[in-house]
């Protein structure tokens, strides 16, 4: 975590998941490495992190010290408010 805190940029291959989504939660820039030669298993999560404007494709030529910033991914108060409603469908709940 301090790595993510002291950082002012991220440079992230676009085969690590679970670093992308770490640097996303930070708000900094994140720029990926080799997106475009991703199979269809990490297709849609880059898709969805370029299209939300989280992340800019690193080709060598930009200028990591531009800054642009984003609301900072939170997965886990999505992953929490996509089971509350799942849970609600169904007619469960959770207890308050």
């Amino acid at each position: 975590m301090g790595h993510l805190a002291f950082a002012d940029a991220f440079v992230i291959t676009a085969d690590s998941v679970s670093m992308l989504s770490e640097a996303c939660s930070t708000g900094k820039p994140v720029y990926v490495i080799g997106a475009e030669r991703c199979t269809w298993k990490f297709r849609d999560f880059h898709q969805s992190l370029k299209n939300r404007g989280v992340v800019r494709p690193f080709l060598g030529k930009e200028d990591i010290f531009e800054s642009w910033s984003y609301s900072p991914l939170n997965d886990t108060k999505e992953a929490a408010a996509h089971v509350i409603t799942a849970l609600a469908e169904r007619g469960w709940g959770l207890p308050s």
